[in-house]
């Protein structure tokens, strides 16, 4: 992680800043000197913090992606933490996502960065482990739950994005964090995109996963790379 001042950070624009990590990276971001713009839902709202503006529109829309940079000047890096959800945690549960919710919301995001004339520097998107690379070290339990419940919607939707954004072009991080955990946060392993080496039944707590993604906005460490995440 660089030393950088607040003047030179990144502004953010945050799509997903209404859920469990994304408050969290919100929290954070501001806490750390950054600009934030956050993407929200009409129904939605945030706290009046004077480094924080929203901006009322849709993930799934290009145009709306495209407005909320028009306003931003300046170096940008968007950070997207949307997620499929259920009704509750059990596996099981209704899902109350659409299918490929978060893949329609990656097009867009690609869609609106390559028409846009803003400075992206580039995109941070949260993943997770099981997706792609790293399905092979998920241990037999994990896969066949994914397999059988409600979260192979959740597979399903994590797989396209990563082909949306690894086929882009656009420069990108997606890291995949392992089982996210209520806990404070706590140092951070991060892996190869395969995930090699995280045992059983790894976990990592929503705010490691938040700190990891602020760093990765001011570093190049991680570019191009799908890290899989444990505490």
């Amino acid at each position: 992680m660089t030393n950088a001042t607040p003047n030179d950070l990144p502004h953010i624009l945050l799509i997903g800043a209404t859920g469990r990590t994304g408050r969290l990276i919100l929290t954070s971001a501001l806490h750390r000197g950054h600009k934030i713009t956050a993407l929200i839902r009409p129904s939605s709202s945030l706290p009046s913090v004077q480094t924080l503006s929203t901006i009322q529109g849709s993930p799934l829309l290009a145009a709306d992606i495209f407005s909320a940079l028009s306003t931003i000047t300046g170096p940008i890096v968007i950070i997207s933490t949307l997620g499929q959800t259920r009704t509750s945690g059990n596996p099981f549960a209704a899902t109350t996502s659409p299918p490929l919710f978060m893949s329609a919301s990656a097009t867009a995001v690609v869609e609106a960065v390559r028409t846009s004339s803003a400075n992206v520097q580039k995109v941070i998107v949260m993943s997770m482990f099981g997706t792609g690379s790293s399905w092979q070290n998920l241990n037999f339990l994990m896969q066949w739950v994914m397999q059988v419940s409600n979260m192979k919607q959740t597979l399903e939707d994590q797989n396209a994005v990563d082909g949306v954004i690894r086929g882009s072009g656009v420069r990108f991080v997606m890291p995949r964090p392992a089982m996210l955990k209520e806990q404070v946060g706590l140092p951070v392993k991060a892996l190869g995109d395969s995930g090699e080496g995280a045992g059983f039944m790894p976990s990592i707590s929503a705010q490691s996963v938040a700190e990891f993604m602020l760093d990765a906005v001011v570093s190049d460490e991680w570019d191009g790379k799908t890290p899989v995440l444990m505490n």
